[in-house]
């Protein structure tokens, strides 16, 4: 059984809108490519065909960007949330949303 999403009013901030390709990576397991969906300062949805179990720790890259080290907070077929280690600068977000916003 997954964990389920996050509703709005659930969430700790304000979430953008991205159509941005990425890696997800395992530790010793490696990574694959993701499309990342939306993004927060504390976390992520991502669309992605491997499974992932609430508690997992992940490694997300996007772009030239330093990889964010993450924890599965849900995860339902197709689709995977994260919240981030440590919350992302507002640069970072900007750029983002900036390069990848639809």
């Amino acid at each position: 059984m997954s964990a389920q999403p996050l509703d709005e009013e659930q969430r700790a901030s304000l979430r953008l809108t991205l159509h941005a390709e990425g890696r997800l990576s395992e530790p010793y397991a490696g990574g694959h490519g993701i499309e990342l969906l939306d993004i927060s300062a504390t976390g992520a949805r991502i669309a992605t065909y491997r499974r992932f179990q609430p508690g997992q720790v992940v490694y997300l890259t996007v772009d030239q960007l330093r990889s964010i080290k993450c924890h599965v907070r849900w995860a339902r077929p197709g689709e995977v949330g994260v919240a981030f280690d440590r919350p992302l600068h507002v640069a970072i977000l900007e750029h983002l949303a900036a390069t990848h916003r639809g």
